[in-house]
């Protein structure tokens, strides 16, 4: 799988994707054949948004996610992000973590895929929507 591939797949996901109110058009950057960038910020129909920020290597012929951040935010508050960056040394699952609530508390997080994390802002809407 090259680079090229995975954000060919992950803009072919977020297309289908029918919680997805509007995507922003999504910045990738190759770094070679293998390694890239994709960063995008998509809408849901709230207003709420997250904004999805990878370094990718796919030279094992599968995504490896090198850095990644996923920060969903409503009402201009953070309500998650899940991020690899290398603070809280103590957590079992270091250096994956999870930030919750305005003032993002960090708490010990496995490393989501992308599937996950739509299916928690999707839980977040259906409760929105419940309302």
């Amino acid at each position: 799988m090259t680079i090229t591939d995975y954000f060919e797949s992950v803009q072919r996901s977020l297309r289908k994707n029918r919680s997805i109110g509007f995507v922003e058009s999504p910045l990738t950057q190759v770094f070679d054949d293998y390694r890239g960038l994709f960063r995008a910020r998509v809408f849901f129909w709230n207003g709420s948004h997250l904004t999805i920020d990878e370094i990718v290597d796919t030279q094992l012929g599968h995504p490896e996610l090198l850095r990644y951040s996923y920060t969903y935010v409503k009402n201009d508050e953070h309500v998650f992000r899940y991020d690899n960056a290398p603070h809280y040394p103590d957590f079992e699952t270091f250096p994956h973590h999870k930030h919750v609530g305005p003032d993002e508390t960090a708490q010990p997080a496995q490393p989501p895929t992308l599937s996950q994390i739509f299916r928690e802002v999707e839980q977040i809407l259906a409760a929105i929507d419940l309302d």
